[in-house]
């Protein structure tokens, strides 16, 4: 099994994907249509249960990308359940030290490398040799979203089986005190760049806009997150409205 998105990382390319909150597969697969190479199931924040999750993750393969989820939390149980359902990949938020990071790599990637449980689940379906050739293909993500994982930021690049650092900058503004986008805030962002570039791992980061996302690519970034379904529809409905109701 290759993965594309570690492929275009390994080649020092940006790898530009979006975050799905809506629970619609319809509007996933309008996402993935749109050229989205990877869409990660924000199974934290949004209303997703495990069926919607692998219907969803259907609608990505069936335009072409690649299904990713984060995790609602740390739990080795709901890693395997959600790479059972069809993850590719998975981000783990609120990650803070290398130790945690250890545990996440563990979990994600079968005996000898790590601890995931085998069993009978969709992921089984995606190739014939999955379980051989999977713990190669997948991606753990640890997102940093507090000042402690951003002074940790080059030792959880560092772990073993790490494989992309992932800033969540609006919990990490709430954490500091301060709005996102004050000085403090920017240079904790170019700081967890830093580290994990000295860690020889590529760094992800969200993004508002397309004059965003060259910013950070221009910056360093490799993985960006670019809005969401919910914003994308949010912003084009409230754009629409206001066009029609113009004098």
């Amino acid at each position: 099994m290759q993965n594309p998105i570690k492929e275009q990382l390994a080649a020092g390319q940006p790898s530009i994907g979006s975050w799905l909150n809506l629970t619609s597969p319809l509007a996933t697969e309008v996402m993935a249509a749109a050229g989205f190479k990877w869409l990660v199931v924000d199974a934290e924040h949004s209303a997703f249960d495990l069926g919607h999750i692998a219907h969803t993750f259907r609608a990505i393969e069936a335009r072409g990308a690649l299904p990713l989820a984060r995790a609602w939390d740390h739990d080795p149980t709901t890693a395997a359940r959600l790479l059972d359902a069809g993850a590719w990949g998975l981000v783990f938020p609120h990650v803070s030290t290398p130790e945690q990071a250890e545990k996440l790599a563990q979990a994600v990637r079968y005996p000898p490398r790590g601890n995931r449980s085998v069993g009978t689940g969709r992921c089984v379906t995606l190739a014939p040799d999955y379980r051989q050739s999977f713990d190669d293909a997948v991606l753990c993500i640890p997102q940093i979203e507090d000042m402690e994982g951003i002074e940790n930021a080059e030792a959880i690049a560092r772990v073993e089986g790490i494989d992309i650092g992932f800033l969540g900058p609006g919990d990490l503004a709430m954490s500091m005190g301060v709005a996102a986008g004050h000085p403090d805030h920017e240079a904790a962002l170019q700081t967890f760049r830093a580290g994990c570039a000295k860690a020889g791992k590529p760094s992800g980061i969200p993004v508002k806009d397309s004059a965003e996302v060259k910013r950070r690519v221009a910056e360093g970034f490799q993985f960006i997150d670019f809005s969401n379904d919910m914003r994308f529809l949010e912003a084009t409905a409230q754009a629409a409205y206001r066009e029609a109701m113009a004098g």
